[in-house]
């Protein structure tokens, strides 16, 4: 199989004894430094010009050994799209949101993102760019979570406030960000997308806890989610921070891969009864400075231990060695994959659109 239909098939609950090394970009940005100087796109360049976003991703898989491309290389297009005031990083420093584009204390009304305009545009027309030249080649795009933007956009610290003292327009302001973020996930799709992540880094269990995280975390990923399948595309959630104390909750969200921090014990989550893959979770130290030899022997341990999809745990260090990221993938190459009569995967093997809007054919 090719990695697209590898990907497809294990995401899809088909392929038990398949196995790969996937980045989704994003939170957890997919470049380095090295595989910069290579290609000739680097950022910060490469976070504002299409072409050269598209050469670093396709550069990136090549050099790492990913099976997939992973666009954009930050977390922060969605907030700029809405007014945030964002500084666009440097060849090592990842672009961050520097002022808030509403007042938490204030009255408002978000606004309509600009998905036509600035850096979504960018995003878009490399993610079509890099479909044209690598028509074979699994795509990733990223949406972050509703509850992490809105964080971007307005004082984090008051949000949390909110949960207690103003729930309702929390949970009126979550709800039109899922809406629009549903929207941008589907735009990625119709550029060229196969999968889309939608990264929660600030929605964590330790911020939250179970109630809470119910209550505003899970139903807004869902909507995002169920606009992803309605495009017949497919899902991974990524959590951060020790997911223990939102177990049940994480078995409500509608994902086919979920993607949780080094802190985690993945291994006993893939073979709980959650219902997705777990994939991931190497830490991103482990990747910028451990031996080869020790990244290999962890990534056989993913495997044995029923892990399908080996992935960084969080971004990736620019700074990071090329050798290091591909000796995820040198691992895969012989390691058995732990699968045969064992129940790894507690959903059903499924198509990518919700009510049988396609089939696997008709999309990919």
């Amino acid at each position: 199989m090719t990695a697209r239909e590898r990907i497809v098939a294990i995401l899809s609950g088909a392929a038990p004894q398949e196995a790969c090394v996937i980045c989704p970009g994003g939170m957890m940005s997919a470049a380095v430094t090295q595989v910069m100087d290579r290609c000739g796109a680097a950022w910060p360049e490469a976070h504002l010009d299409a072409g050269k976003m598209a050469d670093l991703g396709i550069a990136m898989r090549e050099a790492a050994g990913f099976d997939n491309i992973a666009l954009p290389f930050c977390m922060t297009v969605e907030a700029e799209s809405f007014g945030a005031d964002v500084d666009i990083g440097s060849r090592t420093v990842q672009p961050r949101v520097r002022g808030f584009a509403l007042d938490a204390d204030a009255d408002f009304k978000l606004p309509a993102p600009q998905w036509h305009g600035g850096r979504a545009v960018v995003l878009l027309d490399a993610l079509a760019r890099s479909r044209h030249r690598e028509s074979e080649a699994v795509i990733v795009g990223n949406v972050v979570g509703p509850f992490s933007l809105l964080g971007m956009l307005v004082d984090p610290l008051k949000i949390m406030r909110w949960t207690r003292r103003s729930p309702e327009r929390l949970s009126g302001c979550l709800t039109v960000l899922a809406g629009h973020l549903g929207e941008f996930a589907r735009r990625q799709v119709a550029a060229g997308a196969d999968i889309i992540c939608i990264a929660e880094p600030t929605a964590t269990g330790e911020i939250l806890g179970g109630d809470k995280f119910a209550e505003f975390v899970a139903p807004r990923i869902n909507e995002i989610a169920a606009a992803v399948r309605s495009a017949c595309a497919r899902v991974i959630v990524h959590i951060c921070g020790d997911v223990s104390r939102i177990g049940n909750e994480l078995k409500t969200i509608d994902t086919d891969a979920l993607s949780v921090d080094a802190m985690v014990d993945i291994i006993a989550l893939a073979r709980s009864d959650m219902h997705a893959l777990m994939m991931g979770n190497l830490s991103a130290f482990m990747l910028a400075s451990a031996s080869t030899h020790d990244i290999a022997r962890r990534c056989r341990a993913l495997l044995a231990g029923g892990v399908r999809l080996i992935a960084p745990a969080c971004g990736i260090i620019p700074d990071t060695p090329v050798a290091n990221l591909r000796a995820m993938s040198e691992a895969l190459r012989d390691a058995p994959v732990a699968g045969s009569g064992d129940r790894l995967y507690n959903g059903e093997a499924r198509g990518p659109c919700s009510e049988s809007k396609g089939s696997d054919d008709e999309r990919h």
